[in-house]
């Protein structure tokens, strides 16, 4: 079978938040990520940042935000201001368009265009809508952020402080044994 066929490997912490469901023994040696806030890219366009805005403190409650995740998390707001932009044109022009019709031919004094009529056809914007939203929809997914891939997320809760094993702690710090 040749490589990259197949399902992707689940990143190590994907499968920890997801309780290890297939129960094998998991790797080590992959990279950790330190968790934090990716520098938003100064190239994105105005609704693409205020969708940065929007998703990253969300991302950052789940814990889900790494630094080196800025490029994948720009693609995907990217992609949601060119859907944005999709739909507003097919809200200005309609699902279906005109389109003019014309015949060239030889002419006289040389080619001549006549209009011979119009015919409908999809707004090409539907097919870019729908093309952003697949790949705002595999981000999305990446990110933890649609109800299916969040089922298959837990995130464990710190454990809470106990008074005495934090008392027998300081104890035994202030005292070391020999």
């Amino acid at each position: 079978m040749p490589k990259g066929s197949g399902r992707r490997p689940l990143p190590t912490a994907v499968k920890r938040l997801r309780g290890n469901p297939g129960h094998r023994k998991l790797p080590t040696s992959e990279p950790q990520p330190q968790l934090g806030r990716p520098e938003m890219p100064p190239h994105l366009g105005a609704i693409a940042q205020d969708e940065w805005q929007s998703i990253v403190p969300q991302l950052e409650l789940l814990g889900v935000l790494t630094r080196i995740d800025g490029k994948a998390l720009a693609a995907y707001c990217h992609c949601y201001e060119r859907w944005i932009e999709a739909e507003k044109e097919i809200a200005a022009r309609g699902l279906i368009i005109e389109e003019n019709v014309f015949s060239h031919r030889q002419g006289k004094k040389g080619p001549v265009t006549v209009l011979v009529g119009t015919r409908y056809k999809r707004n090409p914007a539907v097919s870019i809508a729908n093309e952003a939203l697949k790949l705002m929809r595999a981000f999305l997914i990446e990110f933890g952020m649609t109800p299916a891939a969040r089922t298959r997320v837990r995130i464990e809760k710190p454990k809470e402080a106990d008074p005495l094993e934090d008392f027998l702690s300081a104890k035994a710090a202030a005292h070391p044994t020999q």
